[in-house]
């Protein structure tokens, strides 16, 4: 048996995917963990600086230094795979997208927004704002190099 505490950060991403593989297999779940979730949140705390709100906080994820309000949306998906960004509501300064590739754990691209630009992209929806992924991939500001860079440092390479 392999002694967690002993394993890089990345060797954990890599056995987290490995396992969320053997529960698909076996039936027991049709979806990633929301591990990237919070990845992406400490990647935009370390890109932006600024503070985390008290878990559970719906319209943002993050203040930054200079007091914006910034909402972060991660997806893990298998390459090719096109999904949503779901939104509860766009009352935030700034969205950052991130999309990571659930086989590799690589960060695969990051896209940055403000709420005009996004409000222009984004479609209604019963449940929120929904931004389609190939949207949210063409638009935006490209922050991939600086999230990439921050992934790097947190997984120690």
């Amino acid at each position: 048996m392999t002694d967690l505490d002993e394993l890089s950060l990345s060797e954990l991403f890599d056995l987290h995917a490995r396992i969320q593989r053997e529960f698909a297999r076996r039936g027991v779940s049709r979806t990633s963990g929301a591990i990237q979730g919070e990845v992406g949140e400490s990647l935009a705390l370390a890109v932006y600086g600024g503070t985390l709100p008290a878990p559970g906080t719906k319209a943002y994820d993050l203040v930054d230094g200079q007091g914006r309000l910034i909402q972060v949306k991660t997806r893990t998906l298998p390459k090719g795979d096109q999904r949503i960004f779901q939104f509860h509501s766009l009352d935030f300064d700034i969205a950052v997208c991130i999309r990571f590739d659930r086989d590799s754990n690589e960060l695969e691209w990051a896209r940055e927004f403000d709420t005009s630009e996004l409000r222009s992209l984004v479609t209604p929806h019963a449940q929120g704002p929904r931004l389609p992924m190939g949207r949210a991939h063409a638009n935006g500001r490209d922050v991939t190099s600086t999230f990439r860079a921050a992934y790097d440092a947190l997984l120690g390479r």
